[in-house]
C-alpha cells in the first residue's frame, strides 16, 4: 500500500535528477508583458478597470499581481520572486497555454470549452478575489467579465465556491500575520500547509462545476490524465511539496506532456513523448482509483507531522534514481510518523 502511494505521487513529484534547472528561471509565456497592477487593465468609461479572464494575458496578469504583492510577505524570497510558493499556478497555466490545453489555437483567447481552463479559473480568479477581499491588493475599482456560470465577484463566488473562497481568504490573512522568522519547518507549517489547503478547496469546489467540459477534451487519454490530476491532488497536498518556480519547472519538464494526449499515447513507445512522461502516464492510466480513499487515509497518517513529511519528500525525490533508496526514505517516514506527535492543525473546518 505504501509503495502504491509513492508510485502515484511520482506522477506529479519533482523527482528529476537534473539539478541545473535550480539556477535557471523560465517564466510563463508573456509574463513580462502582462499587467502587474490593476491600473494596467483597460479603463472603461473612466470609472473601472475591466478584466477578461478568458483572455490569456489578463488571467496571467492576475497571477503576476498576486506574486508581486505576496513576495514581500515571504521571507524565503530573498534573491528573486521565483521562490514565491504561488508560482506553481502561473507556471502550470503557462504549460496549459503552450500545450494548447486552453484551446487557444494560436490566439490569446481562452475557450470556454476547455476543461483545463475552467479548472484553472478557480485557481486564478478565486485567489485574486480573496486577496482583494482581505485587503492584500489595493482597492481599485474593477469588473471581471462574466461568462456562463463562472462567478465573477466576491459575493457570488462565496455563494458558488464557499470552500475555495474561505480557504484562500484564510491563507492570505495568515500570510499577512506571519513574522519575518523563517526556517524549513516554518515554511512547511505556516506557508505550504495553508496554501495547499486552499488549493484543494479550489479543486474540490471546481471539479463538479466543470464536469460538462470533459466532453470537449480530444481523447479518453486526455480525460483520464485531467481527472487523475484532480483526484490525486489531495495526496500531493498532504506531502506539501514546495511550489516555487524552480520545483514546479522540474515537475513540468520531467512529467507533464507538452501536448494534448491521444488514445495512441496509451501504447508505450509509440509516440514522441519523453520516457519519464510515458512512464508517469503509464502509472496514472493503470492506477486503481478504487483504492484512492484507502490510500488517502494511509498517506494522511504518514504525513501528519513535519519530521515524516521530510522523509516522504525524500522518497519522492529519489524515486526516479533508486527504488531501493526511495523505500528506505519511506521507511524512515513511517518511523517518524509513529515517533513524533502529529501537527496541531492550522485548518478551519471549511
Amino acid at each position: 500500500m505504501y509503495i502504491s502511494v509513492v508510485l502515484c505521487l511520482l506522477i506529479f513529484s519533482a523527482a528529476h535528477a537534473n539539478t541545473t534547472i535550480r539556477n535557471q528561471i523560465y517564466y510563463p509565456p508573456l509574463w513580462h508583458t502582462v499587467p502587474s497592477t490593476l491600473n494596467e487593465y483597460p479603463l472603461i468609461n473612466n470609472s473601472y478597470r475591466l478584466i477578461d479572464p478568458w483572455y490569456y494575458p489578463h488571467r496571467l496578469g492576475l497571477y503576476k499581481i498576486l506574486i508581486d504583492v505576496t513576495t514581500p510577505l515571504m521571507p524565503f524570497c530573498t534573491s528573486s520572486n521565483a521562490s514565491n510558493i504561488l508560482f506553481a499556478f502561473p507556471s502550470q497555466f503557462g504549460w496549459q497555454f503552450e500545450s494548447n490545453r486552453l484551446f487557444t489555437n494560436g490566439t490569446l483567447n481562452i475557450s470556454l470549452n476547455s476543461w483545463w481552463a475552467s479548472a484553472n479559473y478557480y485557481l486564478s480568479v478565486i485567489p485574486f478575489l480573496a486577496a482583494v477581499d482581505v485587503g492584500l491588493i489595493p482597492n481599485t475599482t474593477f469588473q471581471i467579465v462574466q461568462q456562463e456560470n463562472f462567478c465573477s465577484n466576491a459575493i457570488d463566488c462565496l455563494k458558488q465556491v464557499p470552500k475555495a473562497m474561505n480557504r484562500w481568504r484564510e491563507f492570505f490573512s495568515l500570510l499577512q500575520e506571519c513574522s519575518g522568522d523563517f526556517n524549513n519547518r516554518i515554511l512547511d507549517t505556516r506557508y505550504l500547509g495553508p496554501m495547499w489547503h486552499a488549493y484543494q478547496g479550489s479543486i474540490e469546489n471546481a471539479v463538479p462545476l466543470i464536469e460538462s467540459k470533459l466532453a470537449f477534451l480530444p481523447s479518453n487519454a486526455e480525460r483520464s490524465f485531467g481527472q487523475g490530476w484532480a483526484r490525486l491532488l489531495g495526496l500531493i497536498a498532504m506531502a506539501r511539496k514546495n511550489t516555487n518556480l524552480y520545483e514546479t519547472l522540474k515537475n513540468q519538464r520531467a512529467f507533464l506532456p507538452f501536448r494534448m494526449l491521444s488514445d495512441n499515447d496509451r501504447l508505450t513507445g509509440s509516440n514522441d513523448l519523453p520516457d519519464l512522461v510515458r512512464k508517469s502516464l503509464e502509472v496514472l492510466f493503470t492506477f486503481r482509483f478504487d483504492w484512492l480513499s484507502q490510500i488517502e487515509r494511509v498517506w494522511e497518517k504518514l504525513t501528519c507531522n513535519y519530521e515524516a513529511r521530510v522523509y516522504a519528500q525524500y522518497a519522492l525525490e529519489s524515486m526516479a534514481i533508486s527504488k531501493v533508496l526511495a523505500a528506505k526514505y519511506l521507511a524512515q517516514a513511517i518511523i517518524n510518523a509513529l515517533m513524533f506527535q502529529c501537527d496541531r492543525s492550522f485548518r478551519s473546518d471549511l
